[in-house]
């Protein structure tokens, strides 16, 4: 039987997010269906349901893999440890971010609200402490204040992916840490 820990099944899963991603180079992920998934993988439509609820539930899962698979990168990059200001730091973030640059322009797409909180929980504690130092007090104003803050940082990643990563992650890394000094004032 096929349970989360048998190799086969994490196989069939793998080879559905791959067939995600690949579809996503050409295709926008509404004008996707199980069905086309279905065939780019090589599987029925009953073993799509019997690993995702449906392709929105795929497409959650994928972005979850993607986010775990970045942290690990950091981990062994030598990196500033957290210190999400850092060109460096951006830099990791801005090349993975390109690698799967299909992928993160449909999620920055479909984003319907702030703040994002999962797998940001260092940086916001990085933020609150921020925030208090200058002098907020209220949880609530430093809430709109770091909603503020991801969004602009949102809306200019969406703008780099819309014109296909034009400048090198690094050039971005630059840019955006002028951002952050600028806005952070």
């Amino acid at each position: 039987m096929n349970t989360k820990n048998n190799r086969q099944f994490r196989n069939t899963q793998k080879i559905i997010r791959q067939s995600l991603l690949e579809l996503l180079e050409n295709h926008n992920f509404r004008q996707l269906s199980v069905t086309d998934i279905c065939k780019k993988a090589g599987i029925n439509r009953s073993t799509f349901y019997v690993h995702y609820l449906d392709i929105y539930d795929l497409m959650e899962k994928t972005e979850d893999e993607l986010n775990r698979k970045l942290l690990d990168l950091y981990k062994y990059s030598g990196a500033d440890n957290y210190n999400f200001f850092s060109p460096k730091y951006i830099a990791i973030f801005l090349r993975y971010i390109r690698q799967y640059k299909n992928f993160y322009r449909d999620f920055i797409q479909n984003q319907k609200s702030f703040p994002i909180l999962e797998g940001f929980q260092d940086l916001w504690y990085m933020m609150k402490l921020h925030y208090q130092s200058i002098g907020l007090k209220s949880e609530d104003e430093m809430m709109y204040h770091f909603v503020y803050f991801q969004a602009g940082f949102t809306m200019v990643l969406k703008r780099w992916l819309d014109s296909d990563c034009k400048e090198t992650p690094e050039e971005m890394a630059d840019t955006l840490v002028r951002c952050f000094k600028n806005s952070l004032l």
